[in-house]
């Protein structure tokens, strides 16, 4: 009886382990052979008919010295990668032939590299002695020095290894040479290929026609993937989805989940919403839930990670979302600028061994955070003072409903009973929705960018600055993304709640921030403000006589009274003060283009007077009174 699972391979998949043959190889022994011509792997071996088989049958006999892969057992031993060498002993003697398992089953698809021509690799193969056939593309640095961490991958996923001929897998791997070519793809998310766009993850490539065959993911490690599945989508759907219409913040959640791989499509690079609220109102369920659209309960982070650490784990999860819990648990003096780099989308320049820049960590994402305090509460209880592009950044949404977070409680009992019950269907039903929404987007052609701006300008968006704009179309984004969901069928909502959901986040939004400043504004309203505590009492006019008036403690300046109004003669020191944190430069700037200045040097935005017999330089500033400038 012959089976084909016996013909030789150059490169194959993984079984179970074995024992090297008799004959080891000397270590005189430095033959370079080319490999085996690679022939594909005709199907998977009936277990029944392996044990069945309880005798090797018989194999050709190969070619020396090369490499040769089998399926089943065969006369050289178990089922493997095996090295078939000669050496020659000493004397006049004819050579020696020698077999060593290498390895359980593994093959070599294909050559990778980047969309660059760098990041070259291998597409591996292999069948774990548990589970089905598995891939990985294997950067091909990873053959470094002597491929410790290439052999601990591959042991993680399931392929056996004979510690005693670890050298003959890596030239095997060195000498592989396959004919078929694929674009290495070092992030998750979408690419943009000569055919179209496909969305890379780390276990599958979704994109239309063979255009998913061209692409894979290739990282260093390959044994870990935040995109775990379990359940059904119908189950979500049923199960988490359904319960999540008449409950606006949990529509909202999900959606913010969903936005992640429409900024790519609508030419943005980041969107966040914050949910502020008591303790145990239900907060960290809404994150699981939206957690649960992507993966397992562990897809949800919390904020306790340094800034570089959040880079990290941003550029992993690139084009989808970012689940954070707790904000107070991050550090207050470095949350400020962890808000930036995750908005701007790129990590820290950073240098390499040999001193020489490595690329930063890139990415695109969508943040959903939770915490009892805002962003700016946070970062004030650190002594750091809090940016408008912070605010607009991570939006601070009130997580206060009828029932905690939520609204409509679908028949249970309370607030409690309702999140226990979320909390144990996000167990059972996770990582099916985000996969099922980009299989829709990759064929979707209507302009997004489009729709969002639309979107926008609907009633319940209206902006009157910049900064609430900014806020209005990340809404508008995250609530598209929930609209495209219902409409492909994929979650529980009807139509109309998720932007009805985004809506209603941005009057909550803009009624807490009391319309958020630009720092502009802010520089004016921290000067305006300062005038109003300070004026009578660290002030005092200018042309008054020092031994008669009244003393003034900490001074900041003087001022004085003409027909156009008082101006207010600040010192150095008390407009660095009065400018709350802002830097002189900026804030003298933002004074400028206000029109607060009245007087300046043609060089400076500041004159040098005689107050009393002494020659001072001054910033001459008169305020004008506006809503704008209100604290």
């Amino acid at each position: 009886m012959t089976s084909p699972a016996h013909t030789l391979l150059d490169v194959s998949h993984v079984s179970h382990l074995s024992q090297p043959s008799n004959h080891a190889p000397s270590s005189r022994d430095s033959i370079e052979t080319p490999p085996v011509p690679m022939c594909p792997i005709g199907h998977e071996v009936d277990p029944a008919q392996q044990a069945h088989d309880s005798e090797p049958e018989e194999a050709r006999e190969p070619r020396r010295p090369a490499f040769a892969t089998y399926l089943t057992l065969t006369r050289y031993g178990p089922p493997g990668l095996y090295y078939h060498g000669q050496r020659q002993p000493r004397g006049d003697g004819d050579p020696e032939s020698f077999d060593v398992w290498v390895c359980s089953p593994i093959e070599c698809l294909a050559a990778t590299h980047d969309e660059r021509g760098d990041n070259h690799g291998l597409l591996l193969r292999f069948k774990p002695p548990y589970g089905g056939w598995r891939q990985w593309a294997m950067p091909l640095r990873l053959l470094k020095g002597s491929g410790e961490e290439l052999r601990g991958e591959l042991l993680d996923m399931g392929v056996r290894i004979n510690p005693d001929a670890h050298k003959w897998l890596n030239k095997w791997l060195a000498q592989s040479a396959p004919e078929d070519k694929v674009i290495a793809a070092t992030r998750v998310g979408w690419h943009t290929l000569e055919g179209g766009r496909a969305f890379v993850m780390p276990r599958r490539t979704i994109a239309r026609g063979e255009l998913a065959r061209r692409v894979s993911f290739q990282s260093e490690f390959a044994s870990h993937d935040d995109y775990a599945t379990a359940g059904t989508l119908e189950g979500w759907r049923d199960n988490i989805g359904q319960l999540c219409s008449g409950n606006p913040l949990m529509v909202l959640a999900v959606s913010t989940a969903l936005a992640g791989p429409l900024l790519y499509l609508t030419h943005r690079q980041a969107a966040g919403i914050h949910l502020v609220g008591d303790s145990s109102n239900g907060k960290t369920t809404l994150l699981e839930v939206a957690a649960s659209v992507w993966g397992a309960p562990d897809f949800k982070r919390t904020w306790r990670a340094t800034g570089n650490g959040l880079e990290g784990i941003a550029a992993a999860l690139s084009d989808t979302a970012l689940v954070l819990d707790e904000i107070g648990e991050a550090d207050g003096r470095e949350i400020g600028a962890t808000i930036y780099a995750l908005g701007n989308g790129v990590g820290k320049a950073r240098a390499s061994r040999n001193g020489t820049a490595r690329r930063p960590h890139r990415w695109r994402i969508a943040v959903l955070s939770s915490g009892e305090r805002t962003l700016a509460a946070h970062m004030s209880a650190a002594g750091k003072r809090p940016h408008a592009g912070q605010a607009v950044r991570l939006l601070d949404i009130p997580a206060k409903r009828k029932h905690g977070a939520f609204d409509h409680l679908h028949r249970l009992d309370d607030g409690r009973a309702f999140a226990d019950h979320l909390k144990s269907e996000v167990t059972r039903h996770y990582g099916r929705v985000g996969p099922a929404f980009i299989e829709k987007l990759v064929s979707e052609e209507r302009d997004l960018a489009g729709e969002v701006d639309r979107f926008a300008q609907i009633p319940g968006f209206e902006a009157t600055r910049p900064l609430q704009g900014r806020a209005a179309k990340a809404l508008a984004l995250i609530g598209l993304a929930g609209e495209l969901a219902a409409e492909y069928g994929l979650v529980g909502w009807k139509q109309g709640e998720a932007m009805a959901a985004a809506v209603d986040a941005f009057q909550a939004w803009a009624a807490e921030q009391g319309g958020a400043r630009t720092e502009h504004e802010q520089i004016l309203a921290n000067v305006f403000g300062f005038i109003e505590r300070h004026g009578d009492a660290r002030f005092s006019n200018v042309d008054a006589d020092p031994a008669h008036g009244p003393v003034v403690h900490n001074r900041a300046g003087w001022w004085r009274d003409d027909a156009d109004g008082r101006a207010f003669l600040f010192n150095r020191e008390g407009l660095n003060e009065a400018l709350g944190g802002f830097d002189l430069k900026r804030g003298t700037e933002a004074l400028e283009v206000a029109g607060w200045i009245v007087e300046r040097e043609s060089a400076a935005r500041s004159i040098r007077i005689y107050i009393n017999g002494t020659r001072r330089r001054v910033y001459v500033i008169r305020p004008a009174e506006s809503e704008e400038i209100q604290a």
